[in-house]
């Protein structure tokens, strides 16, 4: 198919994407649906970690004084990690309430926030709005993403941090990706990731770009982020007696087995496999091979914005390799994937563009029928409420 039919074709069935307008009543609308489906997850009482951390964490801090110091909280409540998400929850509960529904709408919101930037980074990467619109909508539709919004855990602060941090490092706003990529750092110290993925990248750019003393200049600002982390860790020393948390580094397994296994197991299939994304992985597989069949190549190309993102993937995927591992800590690669999955659906409307639509619904329903699926650790699905009734009818 031509592209100036292809062109035709997408102007008569999804020419009202162009329209903010639109976009906006079905960007808001599905938020709403989510908001529908978590709503009594708002009150529900404190879960696992939520409970016997975070929360606590940002309730302490509440009642003893907010403060981004190691000391503002015993280290039985931050395991070592930075305060930065328990600073922000702390002060959003001075103003609305230390209440569980209160702090639980904060995280909501961070949710929100989150998905939006899914939306706006799925735009910066394939300038095509119909793609973005999806990428949103499916990021939506993840139980993962359904479950950990409402509980108080750092892995939502952290990956919006982490994806609006992008986002401005590719507009080439660095103040404001700087500060994203401080925020995050200051959050977990996974966040040291996307500092050296940012450096890795003017390393890059200082190789193949022609205005050297410029990028030289502006990659300067890029040793602030790691500046920050020492100071960190010296706060930590000074504290406790030590960087970084004892009980985090009997943890580290760097063993090549050891991080072949656990990238398999972890990482690949909770992107790809996992609460229904299999389905969307082989949409994705099946565009490829129709492409290929067709000798109408899927455009796409390797520009400096994919580098990036594969520099901090690959950084991402080392680390988790060797530190321990938990299923929520990959939330973070949910924004990515699913702008693939986006992509792969948009390939068929050369077809038909209804198959656009049935590609949704049928991300939808694998989404509906994956909400408790029980595969991986319940916090990370919709079956956590039952944990939470069972132990609260064991209690009373």
């Amino acid at each position: 198919m031509s592209v100036e039919k292809e062109y035709t074709i997408q102007s008569k069935w999804f020419g009202w994407v162009e329209k903010a307008v639109y976009r906006n009543v079905l960007m808001g609308l599905a938020w709403l649906v989510f908001l529908a489906v978590k709503w009594n997850d708002i009150f529900l009482p404190y879960f696992w970690d939520e409970m016997g951390a975070y929360a606590s964490g940002v309730l302490y801090m509440h009642d003893h004084g907010i403060s981004i110091l190691p000391s503002a909280l015993p280290a039985s409540l931050s395991f070592g990690h930075p305060l930065m998400m328990h600073l922000v929850f702390s002060l959003f509960a001075k103003v609305f309430g230390p209440s569980v529904a209160s702090l639980h709408v904060c995280n909501l919101l961070f949710t929100y926030v989150l998905s939006l930037g899914t939306y706006l980074l799925a735009y910066q990467l394939s300038k095509d709005r119909l793609i973005a619109l999806i990428s949103f909508l499916l990021f939506l539709m993840q139980p993962m993403v359904l479950a950990l919004s409402t509980q108080i855990l750092l892995e939502v602060f952290l990956a919006m941090n982490t994806i609006f941090a992008l986002l401005f490092y590719m507009r080439k706003n660095y103040v404001l990706a700087i500060v994203f990529c401080v925020f995050g750092l200051l959050t977990k110290e996974t966040g040291l990731v996307l500092a050296i993925a940012f450096l890795t990248h003017r390393v890059y750019l200082l190789l193949f770009e022609q205005d050297k003393k410029k990028v030289f200049k502006e990659s300067i600002l890029f040793l602030l982020p790691i500046g920050f982390f020492f100071g960190f860790l010296l706060l930590t020393k000074a504290t406790f007696g030590w960087y970084l948390h004892p009980g985090n580094l009997g943890n580290l397994k760097p063993s090549l087995g050891s991080i072949l296994q656990k990238t398999w197991d972890y990482p690949l299939e909770i992107a790809f496999k996992d609460q229904g994304r299999l389905v969307l992985s082989g949409i994705c597989v099946l565009a490829l091979v129709v492409s290929l069949i067709q000798k109408n190549k899927i455009r796409f190309k390797l520009n400096s914005d994919l580098i990036l993102l594969g520099i901090y993937c690959f950084g991402f995927l080392a680390f988790s390799g060797i530190a321990a591992v938990l299923d929520r800590y990959f939330l973070i690669l949910l924004p990515f994937v699913v702008v693939l999955f986006a992509k792969g659906i948009v390939y068929f409307k050369r077809f038909h563009p209804m198959l656009v639509v049935l590609g949704v619904l049928l991300a939808y329903v694998t989404g509906v029928f994956n909400l408790e699926n029980k595969t991986r650790f319940t916090e990370v699905d919709l079956g956590y409420r039952h944990m939470i009734k069972a132990n609260t009818q064991m209690l009373n």
